[in-house]
């Protein structure tokens, strides 16, 4: 079903994955044959899921290939997207990329190594090995891909712009690349954090007491958390918005709105999972 201002959905069952926001390439197009996903990423003008099969599908703008998920990937755990490419995680720990490769950014390093989680900023990717180590690759005008000698073992990653974004395991958070805004620069009393996320210019953290902090380029309030948001469990950051999971299953999101993207559906229900880039968010209703 298509509404009013591009916003398309498709029907609400368990593990739905719903999307709204700047849909002039499809990316907000739910196929009708996706069936139920776990997990959902974001490119610029794309969309991934994960299905609860363990496939990938992918949509929305092709150009490079960005969406063409290849026959020989296998079952994966996790998905994500840079500006034009996307990344897939394997139930092995492999890593596959496809799409844009003009700086490197699907050439998987061959002493890589298994894999718990991945990222995608806007031309490199970013891998978090089982030893906890971080690695990434692509483009690198401004360090985004040079992991920091002091970082130690982590539990999570994330991709900005041209900025990777990771939380050690002591719950602290270390930035790194492209910083015009500050978006590297870690608040002081910003205390432990479980998950990170980035938008194109700004970070975005989620304490351990489930409040919502960010950082970095503002000029569209996509650092002002709203005051009556409450505790969350996941947090996504979209080129310009920044989008929250409350406990309840609901969904927020701030900042850049001009197609929409902060416009929750008023039927959307409560979710398990969203993503965001560019101009869109997506999310997973359970």
């Amino acid at each position: 079903m298509t509404i009013r201002n591009g916003f398309t959905f498709n029907q609400v069952v368990p593990g739905t994955v719903r999307a709204w926001g700047y849909n002039y390439e499809g990316q907000c197009n739910i196929p009708g044959d996706l069936g139920p996903c776990a997990a959902v990423a974001a490119g610029e003008k794309h969309t991934i899921a994960l299905r609860t099969d363990g496939t990938v599908r992918a949509w929305g703008y092709n150009g490079h290939g960005r969406c063409d998920v290849p026959l020989n990937l296998g079952p994966c755990t996790a998905v994500a997207g840079g500006d034009s490419h996307t990344i897939a995680l394997r139930t092995d720990g492999a890593l596959m990329a496809w799409g844009r490769n003009d700086y490197g950014q699907c050439n998987i390093p061959g002493d890589l190594g298994p894999c718990t989680a991945i990222a995608g900023g806007e031309h490199h990717t970013i891998a978090l090995r089982t030893d906890g180590s971080v690695k990434a690759w692509g483009y690198n005008v401004w360090g985004q891909c040079d992991i920091p000698g002091d970082l130690g073992p982590c539990t999570a990653i994330a991709g900005g712009w041209y900025h990777t974004i990771a939380l050690r395991t002591d719950g602290s958070v270390k930035a790194w690349g492209y910083n015009d805004a500050g978006q590297c620069d870690i608040p002081g009393d910003l205390g432990p954090c479980t998950t990170v996320a980035g938008g194109r210019r700004h970070t975005i953290a989620l304490r351990t007491d489930g409040t919502v902090r960010a950082w970095g380029f503002n000029n569209y309030g996509q650092l002002n958390v709203p005051a009556n948001l409450g505790p969350c469990t996941a947090i996504a950051g979209g080129a310009f918005h920044t989008i929250a999971l409350r406990t309840d299953g609901s969904v927020k999101a701030w900042g850049y709105n001009e197609d929409g993207q902060c416009d929750i559906p008023g039927d959307l229900g409560p979710c398990t999972a969203v993503a965001g880039d560019y101009r869109h968010s997506v999310a997973i209703q359970r």
